[in-house]
């Protein structure tokens, strides 16, 4: 809810209030006047009916008590809400721009990406220097083939601890998860290149495919330590982990390819 709606609502728990309040004062008062004129009402009226008024005034005071103390709760709550949104509101009139941080990359997103731009500069370059967009597309073929391959070895390794229902093992899934999102980096920082970059200039032309290189370099170097992983862990699951220097060996290779992602990456 808005300011406005908060303030209206607290306005109207205002009134609620005002009138339990009354109520209570009323009530408190008529007690008060019972009191005090119990000799009398008892000569004049009656003690029954006495009896009578005693006991409605207590009802009404108790009344006037519950409608003070629920409606004064509610004014508070409302009042608590009314003070919050001010400050939300206050922060955001002085609060600068929101920054986004961008989360998982999608690697079917960025595969189809780096496939579009490079038939875009492929089909600039071709006409022009048919050598230069021979060797750039050598290049970029490296870095499509490095995203299929990780594609492959977690499907692998997937079947394999599916096939013997090592659940025990599904953290290794997570491990692959981080080295294709290292992968993802790596072409999307080709990709930035790219898109900031012209294909009719010749020095743009030898950093785009310097960078695609060196992005594919990269990339295998880590799925190379990958596919030592996927055997370590293959090796662990046929020895039945009677093993211990074979889940040892599983995290070695572990920790040495979360070692290669912080350390690893291009920054042409």
């Amino acid at each position: 809810m808005n300011k406005d709606v908060l303030l209206d609502k607290f306005k109207k728990n205002v009134v609620r209030f005002g009138i339990g309040a009354t109520i209570f004062v009323v009530a408190l008062i008529l007690k008060i006047v019972v009191g005090i004129f119990t000799d009398i009402l008892v000569v004049y009226a009656g003690i029954r009916l006495f009896g009578v008024l005693s006991a409605l005034t207590t009802i009404l005071l108790l009344v006037g008590i519950a409608a003070c103390a629920g409606t004064l709760a509610i004014l508070l709550i409302s009042r608590a809400e009314l003070r919050k949104q001010e400050v939300i509101e206050s922060a955001d009139s002085n609060a600068g721009p929101v920054l986004k941080v961008k989360g998982k990359l999608d690697p079917v997103q960025i595969r189809n990406s780096l496939i579009t731009e490079g038939d875009k500069w492929l089909s600039v370059v071709s006409p022009a220097n048919p050598k230069e967009a021979a060797e750039m597309d050598v290049a970029l073929k490296s870095v499509k083939e490095t995203m299929a391959q990780m594609d492959d070895y977690q499907l692998r390794l997937k079947n394999l601890l599916d096939s013997n229902g090592a659940d025990a093992l599904r953290d290794t899934e997570e491990v692959l998860d981080g080295v294709e999102q290292h992968i993802c980096r790596n072409v999307r920082k080709l990709l930035n290149i790219m898109t900031v970059s012209s294909p009719n200039t010749q020095n743009d032309l030898d950093v785009v495919e310097l960078t695609a290189k060196n992005c594919a370099d990269d990339n295998n170097r880590l799925l190379q330590t990958t596919k030592e992983f996927i055997v370590a862990v293959t090796e662990f699951l046929n020895s039945q982990g009677d093993s211990g220097s074979g889940i040892n060996e599983v995290e070695v290779y572990k920790n040495a390819l979360t070692t290669q992602i912080e350390e690893g990456g291009i920054y042409s």
